[in-house]
This record gives C-alpha cells, sequence and structure tokens, in this order.
C-alpha cells in the first residue's frame, strides 16, 4: 500500500486510522478490511515507527486511531509507543497494538508504555473484518 497523505484522501470528513506495519501484506489486508466499514474510513500506512512522529507533526488532521505493530525494522513498536507518549502534543492519541504476538509480556509491555490496547493479528480475513468491525464501534469511527 502506498504511503497517502490525509489531502490524498477521497473522504476528508471521514475518521483516519493510521497503521503502522512493516509488513506490506499485513497493510493491505488491514486496509482492505476497513473499506468493508458502513461508514468510509481512511486509513494511511506507514511502513516503519521511525515515521510516525515526523508524519504527525506535519499532518493537519490527527488520526482517530492509530494501530501499531510490535515488531519493525528501524524502529519497534515499543519505542514508537514510548516516543509518542513522551511527546504532549500526541500522547492523547488512541493506540492499539495490532500485533502477531500473544506473549503475556509483551501485553504487559504494551499497556505500561500507555497503549490503550492489545490485540492479535488474526488468523484469518473473516477474523480481520469482525475485528475492524469492533474497532470501528469501539472507537466510534462509524
Amino acid at each position: 500500500m502506498a504511503f497517502h497523505s490525509p489531502a490524498d484522501f477521497g473522504h476528508s470528513d471521514a475518521p483516519t486510522v493510521w497503521v503502522v506495519d512493516d509488513d506490506e501484506d499485513d497493510r493491505l489486508f488491514i486496509c482492505s478490511a476497513f473499506e468493508h466499514t458502513q461508514r468510509p474510513i481512511n486509513v494511511l500506512t506507514l511502513t516503519d515507527g521511525d515515521q510516525l512522529l515526523p508524519k504527525l507533526a506535519t499532518c493537519t488532521h490527527l488520526p482517530q486511531l492509530i494501530l501499531l505493530d510490535i515488531n519493525m525494522t528501524r524502529q519497534n513498536g515499543f519505542e514508537t509507543l514510548r516516543q509518542l507518549r513522551n511527546t504532549p502534543t500526541f500522547a492523547h492519541l488512541p493506540v492499539v497494538m495490532l500485533t502477531t504476538s500473544s506473549d503475556t509480556f509483551d501485553i504487559q509491555r504494551s499497556l505500561a508504555l500507555g497503549a490503550n490496547q492489545f490485540m492479535t493479528k488474526p488468523a484469518s480475513y473473516n477474523q480481520l473484518l469482525t475485528l475492524v468491525d469492533d474497532l470501528t464501534k469501539q472507537w466510534e469511527l462509524a
């Protein structure tokens, strides 16, 4: 999935979700799942944690939700979350750790660093559709 700026979105008044994940397939599946929501939701993708703060600093509309992977090559999700929570302008943004891990240590560490929620990536696309629907309702994106 290409990197888009919010100005490129077709629905400028729609809520925006940012997906920070270095796995191209996961980004594509997540974007596709958000295309099935009842109300349009813009999805911006970033390929590594080190892109998040610079992009937030230059965007015109902050995301309503950030989906953050843990295992990324340049800057992992833990470090990215720590930096986000230590930046007063962005510390309030909702972050869901969405990762392949289900390790108790990763869950505890994510929540201790300030993640709003921890979710393990589903094994099937249908489960991903359900997860996206749940996130859309929970975070009032629809």
